[in-house]
């Protein structure tokens, strides 16, 4: 098996959203604290968005656990109903049921809130996984994750301000001190630099995940790029952006960013109706209007050649030609009207 390669450091995130450290988040074992858990008895997080590994990651990992054995205990939350859910550990379960285990190590944390829930699966997530090979749809759900359980902690609050602003810049368009913020996060340094992340895109991550599975997913393939999909996150009615995805599996339509532009302004003017959906998905408004001027046309060097000569210049050529073509014109009329 390949020695895999080490991740990068997880500190420039963790300032990124302004997270603490946290004792019982952390995944290393603890004396007298681990025990044996059969896996029938484990419960995946609600709504987990962490696709579980597959192909020749997921061979890598069955390999291991038949040779050595889990190694690093399985998280669980023990609920107030007496539910035990996986915080951090789903690929290690997945892969140990294949590898022919029934149960493995685990810790478990008691007394959380949903929120803490929330936090560890995301940090430990972060920290077993290289951001850079999560999908968009990964990345926008985990952030977007980690932010409502900072918000609804109320931590940060100066740092979730700057992002809510990113994340609705129309609500703070005619705001006088919207101007001052601006400047504060161009001159901000960029954060979570190991990830390449400004708080701008932070923000555009949030936003994508506003968008249903069969578009956010459509972003995954590279059918939707980026930028595209974060205007059409300001579609936030569901029908409508499910209209949309209907249209783009059964007439094959595509989604460009300015198509995806047209959307988010026809929505903020409360303009897309069912109509101007189809007119905007089929190319129909983002097409150039006909236009009624005659095609420019070239004369060729021969003809001009057959009635003028080398001294003359454009100018008089031109004037020659445009009197020819009125007198022309004069006697088109003359001959009709006769």
């Amino acid at each position: 098996m390949a020695i895999p390669k080490p991740k990068a450091a997880l500190i420039d995130f963790d300032e990124m959203l302004g997270i603490e450290p946290r004792q019982d988040a952390a995944p290393a074992p603890v004396q007298g604290g681990i025990l044996e858990m059969d896996f029938n008895l484990m419960e995946s997080f609600p709504n987990h968005r962490f696709k579980l590994y597959e192909g020749q990651q997921l061979d890598d990992m069955v390999d291991s656990i038949r040779q050595f054995g889990i190694l690093l205990p399985i998280i669980l939350w023990y609920t107030e109903d007496g539910r035990y859910i996986i915080l951090s550990g789903h690929n290690r379960k997945n892969a140990a049921q294949l590898a022919g285990l029934t149960k493995g190590p685990v810790i478990i944390r008691e007394n959380l809130t949903y929120e803490d829930a929330v936090l560890i699966v995301t940090e430990t997530n972060l920290r077993q996984r290289s951001f850079a090979d999560m999908s968009y749809s990964e990345r926008a759900y985990c952030l977007a994750q980690h932010y409502a359980a900072l918000k609804s902690q109320g931590k940060r609050n100066d740092l979730l301000a700057e992002i809510e602003m990113l994340l609705n810049p129309h609500d703070t368009e005619e705001n006088s001190t919207s101007s001052e913020v601006q400047t504060k996060l161009r001159s901000d340094e960029k954060l979570g630099q190991n990830y390449g992340l400004s708080r701008d895109k932070v923000a555009k991550y949030i936003r994508i995940s506003n968008l249903i599975e069969p578009l956010i997913f459509r972003v995954d393939s590279g059918e939707i790029a980026f930028l595209a999909a974060y205007d059409l996150s300001f579609v936030e009615d569901e029908a409508q952006q499910q209209q949309i995805a209907d249209l783009m599996e059964s007439d094959s339509y595509k989604m460009d960013t300015k198509k995806a532009e047209l959307f988010h302004s026809y929505y903020k003017a409360g303009k897309l109706t069912d109509t101007a959906i189809v007119q905007i998905i089929s190319g129909e408004k983002t097409r150039k209007p006909k236009s009624n001027k005659p095609q420019p046309v070239k004369i060729k060097p021969a003809v001009i050649s057959k009635y003028f000569t080398a001294q003359q210049t454009q100018k008089e050529i031109e004037e020659v030609i445009d009197k020819a073509l009125a007198l022309y014109f004069e006697n088109q009329e003359m001959e009709v009207t006769a």
